[in-house]
């Protein structure tokens, strides 16, 4: 029996799949017997951790809250020597004079000029067509006798050397007799699964008693990743709607409504928002928002944007971010600062921390020649501001941005803002940074959105509209109170 939940923005649909579990936990499932199944680690990650919290249960208990790709090389003959890793890529450049070198942590993202011909490789396989279909798709403009050398090269190689990427594992792991049988099996985020993913879904299924899956069509952004949406839409069986969310209020709601009514092919879906009103601001540029309070999720459309519309104009500004776990200035620097104060204040530091803010200061004409090697017994010693003046080669005081050579002016006069206005740089930055894409799954109460295109997405959103409405349907539901949309004049502004 397949059980579709669909769940609008904020309405828990991981939470729902959650709760299904310890129904199916109560009635007598054992673990062994219930497969949970996440579209991205990060995820599969989440759902573990919450699933540990939720049933106090061991990591033994939940092996089976995976990945597809992990649990499919879980249960292949494959070690870890196997898998293709950056080493093997470097290698296979050398042989045949292209460079190869890819991201290792995440096999889909190639970062280097040939990206182009790597991606659509490997978005053939991930779709389950030929790379002839693939490549007359495709809108980029391409050697067919490169990609084709590039691909039989690729085959080759790893055949010749036993080796396996992730797709090569879900494809492996559809085309073996053997499946795990399951009682309950849990898909989360299923509109985000390439065709070859549910390929190996549908043989799970098909060896399980009770089968649920989760996602929300409006939210499907990564079709140039592989995604098949229009399979998820397809999906038949019991449908059950999330229909309260617990995110975005009423003025939010009303513009993503605004926004996903503009797609075509989609599952209705009803939904409310939140008890709340919030507020919905057009600004003509993000310099006209004031950001010195609260906390802040700002989101561009691409990366170029993300660094050079917001990123740049925070760090002019003043205002500390992250990005992930980037940050404008090195934690390195963040900590020798840190360090520093506290000798200062006459507080004694550690040897390690002596070391770490001595890798900050030049040793010319701020130490002395050897300050920086050390004996067993300094491993054990605390060390004081006037010890490190006295015994450690120390020549210079003063304040921190006057000690620490490894800071340029541009982050001396950055940071000088920071600690003017009490911003703590210590934990963790109240405002974030990310593309659309990478925001996907998070919430902020304050959310600024960037509604330029580039030209390079323009064109697609010419062409397809649709892909592009999901993805501003997800980036203005990531607010929970205020939203802000900044609209340049330029034509390739996406229109709300």
């Amino acid at each position: 029996m397949i059980n579709i939940i669909l769940g609008p923005p904020g309405t828990g649909k991981t939470t729902e799949l959650l709760n299904i579990c310890q129904q199916k936990k109560e009635q007598g499932v054992p673990w062994n017997k219930i497969g949970f199944f996440s579209f991205s680690k990060k995820a599969a990650r989440e759902a573990r951790d919450r699933a540990g919290f939720k049933f106090q249960a061991s990591r033994d208990d939940l092996v089976n809250f995976k990945t597809l790709h992990s649990f499919a090389f879980r249960h292949l003959p494959v070690e870890k020597d196997n898998l293709m890793k950056g080493k093997h890529w470097k290698e296979l450049s050398d042989l045949i004079g292209f460079n190869l070198v890819v991201n290792d942590n995440d096999d889909s993202i190639y970062t280097n000029s040939n990206f182009k011909y790597l991606n659509l490789i490997n978005a053939a396989r991930i779709k389950d067509v030929t790379l002839k279909e693939e490549y007359s798709n495709s809108p980029d403009i391409f050697n067919p006798v490169k990609l084709d050398y590039l691909n039989r090269t690729i085959k080759k190689y790893k055949k010749d050397n036993d080796l396996f990427d992730f797709t090569d594992m879900i494809v492996d792991y559809t085309n073996d007799t053997f499946s795990t049988q399951f009682d309950v099996l849990f898909i989360d985020e299923a509109q985000d699964m390439p065709r070859i993913q549910y390929n190996m879904v549908d043989k799970l299924m098909s060896h399980s008693k009770e089968t649920y899956i989760a996602g929300d069509d409006d939210q499907a952004i990564f079709r140039w990743m592989g995604a098949d949406v229009d399979k998820f839409i397809a999906l038949e069986g019991n449908v059950t709607v999330l229909n309260k969310s617990y995110r975005c209020p009423q003025l939010v709601y009303d513009v993503a409504n605004s926004i996903i009514s503009k797609v075509r092919n989609r599952r209705e879906k009803n939904w409310r928002p939140k008890a709340a009103e919030g507020q919905v601001k057009r600004m003509s540029d993000i310099k006209h928002i004031n950001m010195t309070e609260g906390n802040w999720l700002l989101l561009g459309r691409t990366k170029k944007i993300r660094n050079e519309m917001i990123e740049n104009y925070l760090f002019n500004e003043g205002y500390w971010y992250g990005r992930g776990e980037h940050r404008p200035v090195s934690m390195t620097i963040i900590k020798a600062i840190e360090i520093w104060k506290r000798l200062k204040q006459g507080v004694s530091i550690t040897f390690p921390e002596l070391k770490s803010l001595y890798s900050k200061i030049s040793s010319k004409g701020y130490l002395k020649r050897g300050a920086k090697t050390h004996k067993e017994e300094d491993e054990k010693k605390l060390f004081t501001l006037q010890d490190l003046h006295n015994d450690k080669g120390l020549l210079v005081d003063g304040e921190w941005y006057e000690v620490l050579s490894a800071l340029t002016p541009k982050e001396i006069s950055y940071l000088r803002r920071l600690e003017r206005i009490g911003e703590d740089i210590q934990g963790d930055p109240r405002i974030k940074v990310s593309t659309i894409h990478q925001a996907k799954g998070g919430e902020c109460d304050n959310v600024v959105v960037l509604l330029s295109l580039g030209r390079l997405v323009y064109k697609s959103y010419m062409k397809n509209p649709d892909d592009e409405h999901r993805v501003f349907y997800v980036a203005v539901t990531r607010a929970k109170e205020k939203l802000y949309l900044v609209e340049s004049p330029s034509i390739t502004t996406y229109k709300i």
